[in-house]
């Protein structure tokens, strides 16, 4: 099990430190690269792509887990 798990290690590892010649940017990954941390003022490229860009849609996501959650409470739910 061990000398399954480290092969997989080993692959993974292999894979990943191999791919970074092969990542080729489009043009909106270029600019957000280059511009998303002055203007949105994040960290880092991820909170500023998740929060400065995104925003809207994460609300949006947030709105409907809610909702969803919320049904299924109220289906759910036991009377008494």
């Amino acid at each position: 099990m061990v000398i399954i798990l480290v092969a997989i290690l080993g692959v993974l590892i292999f894979v990943c430190l191999d791919t970074e010649e092969l990542v080729d940017h489009n043009e909106t990954a270029q600019y957000y690269i280059k511009r998303g941390l002055e203007e949105t003022g994040a960290l880092n490229i991820v909170a500023s792509i998740y929060l400065g860009y995104r925003a809207y849609d994460t609300l949006g996501e947030a709105v409907v887990l809610f909702t969803a959650a919320t049904g299924v409470f109220l289906l759910l739910k036991k009377k008494g």
